[in-house]
């Protein structure tokens, strides 16, 4: 199976599993890096966002803040710009980003 078949297997998997349970970027970032073994971070930022930008675009994901009691906050703004958000806030955060780090997804429900 080719690296594209790969990230199409796992952009499915997001949405099936947003559609009932919130996703980290952390988690997304994991399977990215999986795909990817011995890719420096960089790459693997670069990827996962790639990976992401569809699914923002469409609506597929939706980038929200996780509030107390569970309850979810939309980011504001266009898909680009969320994009822009989040590699801006991943660059900053100097490290791969961990559970609750910079933004959560959820889809369509």
């Amino acid at each position: 199976m080719s690296y594209e078949q790969d990230v199409e297997n796992v952009q499915r998997s997001w949405v099936r599993d947003a559609m009932s349970s919130d996703l980290g970027l952390w988690w997304l970032a994991a399977d990215i890096r999986e795909l990817r073994l011995g890719a420096p971070e960089d790459e693997v930022r670069t990827e996962t966002l790639r990976a992401l930008r569809p699914l923002l675009v469409s609506g597929s994901l939706r980038a929200v803040h996780l509030l107390p009691g569970g309850a979810f906050e939309p980011w504001e703004g266009p898909a680009e710009e969320q994009l822009a958000r989040i590699d801006a806030e991943w660059a900053a955060l100097g490290r791969p980003p961990d559970l609750g780090d910079i933004v959560w997804f959820i889809g369509a429900r």
